[in-house]
């Protein structure tokens, strides 16, 4: 068990320093019950090496979420996520520094069962975009559709949720690197398209845990990503993050 957990450790460390040019944020979980409600979110997810020769890396994600319900079955989500990461040893092979940043919103509608124990089902439409700054600079926009199942109760929240994404990129700048890099680093297909020449699907199944009581709970969630559109380019298909989820109904119902 020892050995897995560090071989785990291992891959998900090696998928961060790579150079790639998607990967799936946190997915809005609110598991709404009722009319009325707001349910907000904040969590991050870091990651590092520190190297002998110096070459020293490190990630950071940050996300944002909010979602309102104002009548019963309805609910609308926003969401704001953002990446960074920083090298003390930048290179002319892509190991430089870079950022994105993705705002989103998504509509949608939900039903709950239930009394302590609430089996909850919803589905979302939503559209999100941002600019993206690396080795090449461009602009990135994603429709998704997101169906999800959970269970809510006073002490513990679990759910499941599949995002269903389909990704396009604008307004590509190559930053000064020629074709040659381009065709290196699969920006141009072998068949002559550039990244920004077509659309691109994913498949993100996540998996979110809640522990607390009623309004302010601690929130674990992973999220993975698998293409259905033979992506020639690199991305990374996992993220894992923790943070705070904070109910406002239930907290101005514990007053």
């Amino acid at each position: 068990m020892k050995n897995n957990l560090l071989l785990l450790l291992i891959v998900v460390t090696g998928l961060s320093c790579n150079r790639y040019y998607y990967r799936p944020n946190a997915v809005n979980t609110p598991l709404f019950t009722g009319g009325g409600q707001a349910h907000f979110a904040g969590t991050m997810g870091v990651s590092g090496e520190s190297k002998s020769n110096g070459n020293d890396w490190g990630s950071e994600f940050y996300n944002l979420q909010a979602a309102i319900s104002p009548v019963n079955h309805l609910a609308v989500l926003l969401d704001y996520s953002s990446y960074n990461y920083h090298t003390n040893n930048p290179d002319n092979n892509g190991n430089v520094n870079a950022s994105a940043h993705l705002l989103e919103g998504a509509v949608g509608g939900y039903y709950a069962k239930g009394r302590k124990f609430k089996l909850v089902t919803d589905l979302f439409v939503g559209y999100g975009a941002g600019p993206i700054w690396s080795d090449v600079n461009m602009n990135i926009d994603r429709f998704y559709v997101q169906p999800g199942i959970g269970v809510r109760s006073p002490w513990f929240d679990a759910a499941f949720n599949l995002r269903i994404s389909n990704v396009n990129y604008s307004h590509f700048n190559a930053n000064g690197h020629d074709n040659a890099y381009l065709q290196d680093h699969a920006l141009i297909d072998t068949g002559g398209v550039r990244i920004d020449g077509r659309s691109y699907g994913f498949l993100e199944p996540a998996f979110t845990i809640r522990g607390g009581y009623r309004f302010l709970k601690f929130q674990m969630q992973t999220v993975f990503a698998q293409d259905v559109s033979n992506v020639p380019w690199h991305y990374n298909g996992f993220m894992f993050t923790v943070g705070i989820y904070f109910s406002l109904e239930d907290a101005l119902h514990a007053r």
